[in-house]
């Protein structure tokens, strides 16, 4: 009972002004992101029955926001981004299955949907440029060294970062642009790309990475939020562990069957 009390009085505290005006209050707006910050901070803090409340407490607001007359807050497709946002985070902290990188995961992806909806420029995404954009340096030494195994690790990599910031690109670049991005993608995940030449693939590359640099160039770098950026380049570097020991595992036993091949193979 207490704890609800507290919580009663932070939200309070923290949004005085509460209520999603008709008319587009940018007021509303800023109180959803803000609410968005407290879920990824207690998330981050392993409060998840806190994180769970306030997000009770968005939906709340968001549904004011449905009920009014909201398309300047929002677009009806917006709402929708949002809503399935919401969904995704409030099923992941509620799940006590779910690892807390997949928490923070999650969290870190609605903050960021917020932010990007209300920030006209300097949103958070674009605080993760360097890492992304600096992934392609060795995703090419991996290709020109043929070193399979170091290409898959830094792909693995590269996804899982471009994977937490989609979500929020949707808001700020245009679906054609997108589209472009997501189908140099498709050719580098499709088993074909490792039958190519080393200049083909690295063309490949090199189309992906102006693409994404242009994504990029749309806005002004901000100053990373350090606990955002921790959490989403701890939670990249703990899938990549991860899908790196089953990569070297699936490696290492084609290996043994090609040399098993080779060995059994009539001289």
């Amino acid at each position: 009972m207490i704890r609800k009390v507290i919580l009663c009085m932070l939200i309070a505290l923290i949004f005085p002004a509460c209520g999603l005006k008709a008319g587009g209050d940018p007021a509303a707006l800023q109180e959803l992101n803000e609410l968005s910050d407290t879920v990824f901070q207690l998330t981050r803090q392993t409060q998840y029955h806190e994180a769970v409340q306030i997000l009770q407490y968005f939906e709340d607001r968001l549904k004011a926001a449905e009920k009014s007359e909201a398309e300047d807050v929002m677009t009806a497709t917006e709402i929708r981004q949002v809503t399935l946002a919401y969904h995704d985070v409030l099923k992941s902290l509620e799940d006590k299955e779910t690892e807390q990188t997949d928490k923070l995961k999650a969290a870190a992806q609605f903050r960021m949907l917020m932010d990007a909806l209300e920030s006209d420029h300097d949103p958070l995404w674009s605080s993760l440029k360097k890492p992304i954009m600096d992934s392609f340096q060795a995703l090419k030494a991996g290709i020109q060294k043929e070193d399979g195994m170091t290409f898959q690790e830094k792909w693995n990599h590269f996804l899982s970062l471009y994977d937490t910031i989609y979500p929020s690109l949707t808001i700020d670049v245009p679906p054609k642009q997108l589209k472009s991005v997501s189908s140099h993608i498709d050719v580098v995940e499709h088993g074909d790309f490792q039958q190519m030449t080393e200049s083909s693939k690295l063309e490949r590359l090199t189309a992906l990475e102006k693409d994404l640099e242009d994504v990029f160039n749309q806005v002004e770098e901000d100053d990373a939020d350090p606990s955002l950026l921790w959490v989403i380049l701890t939670t990249g570097s703990i899938i990549l562990s991860t899908l790196t020991y089953v990569g070297f595992r699936k490696y290492k036993a084609e290996g043994d069957r090609r040399k098993k091949r080779e060995k059994d193979w009539p001289k």
